[in-house]
């Protein structure tokens, strides 16, 4: 195995914790505004999230990789990494929200960027002549994104906090 994918694997296993942080640090340097672009952009993550997670299931939350199989169908059609996509507009969703000095905006997009990519190699690599099969979407698949929408409603209780605190 490369060295790239052990990296990658212990990104994968330490993708919560890597956000927490690196939330702590967004929360420091904060200046929360009220933006339109800021909520859609969480919506639209949210809404791309449910959509992959009820095709993929439990499978998405645990902390090592795992699969039996690759979905070819519906959202992995077309984003083959839809929770990521999601993520990806959460991230920039909450950093409009939380409005941090730009450089650390550009830091942290970079970083999720540079840390995806190599998780997403990874996958890429240990689902390789996997068999490929289409999908069903079921509500019960979703029970793993309850975690997402705790996380969801604490980043937003944060941010109405922190606006009623720093900007009066």
């Amino acid at each position: 195995m490369s060295t790239l994918f052990t990296i990658g694997r212990h990104l994968f296993r330490y993708r919560a914790a890597i956000a927490a942080t690196a939330f702590v640090f967004l929360v420091i340097g904060a200046t929360p505004r009220n933006s339109i672009a800021g909520h859609a952009a969480m919506a639209l993550g949210l809404a791309i999230r449910i959509w992959g997670a009820g095709y993929l299931g439990s499978d998405a939350r645990r902390r090592e990789l795992h699969g039996e199989y690759v979905i070819s169908n519906k959202p992995f059609r077309f984003l083959k990494h839809p929770l990521y996509v999601g993520n990806l507009f959460l991230v920039v969703g909450v950093l409009i929200l939380y409005n941090p000095p730009r450089w650390m905006g550009v830091l942290y997009v970079g970083l999720f960027l540079i840390i995806y990519s190599t998780i997403l190699l990874t996958e890429l690599d240990y689902l390789k002549g996997k068999p490929v099969r289409e999908g069903r979407y079921r509500l019960k698949n979703l029970k793993g994104e309850l975690s997402t929408w705790f996380v969801l409603m604490f980043i937003y209780l944060l941010y109405f906090l922190l606006r009623v605190f720093k900007n009066g």
